[in-house]
């Protein structure tokens, strides 16, 4: 019976270990459709590289950031974090 019971608790604990981790991952969507830049300029860290309904980027930006922003219909700054709405530079 201790066995038995040992084994349903560690079910248990790695269900929760499952949806605990399933509840944290967060998706990003990837956009290609924006290839040219207003200026040939690098941006600064969390400034604006692309504005709302532009079909250029303002600026690009710095190697290991993304443009991001929460959503296709927003304006996208310069992240180090990759959840959103990434516009592929």
């Amino acid at each position: 019976m201790q066995g038995k019971m040992y084994c349903l608790v560690s079910v248990v604990i790695m269900l929760c270990a499952v949806a605990c981790d399933s509840a944290i991952v967060k998706r990003s969507y990837s956009d290609q459709s924006v290839r040219g830049y207003l200026t040939e300029r690098t941006c600064w860290w969390n400034e604006v590289c692309k504005e709302e309904f532009q079909q250029l980027f303002r600026c690009k930006c710095p190697q290991w950031s993304y443009c991001r922003a929460p959503g296709r219909y927003y304006n996208a700054y310069c992240s180090m974090t990759n959840t959103g709405y990434i516009w592929t530079q």
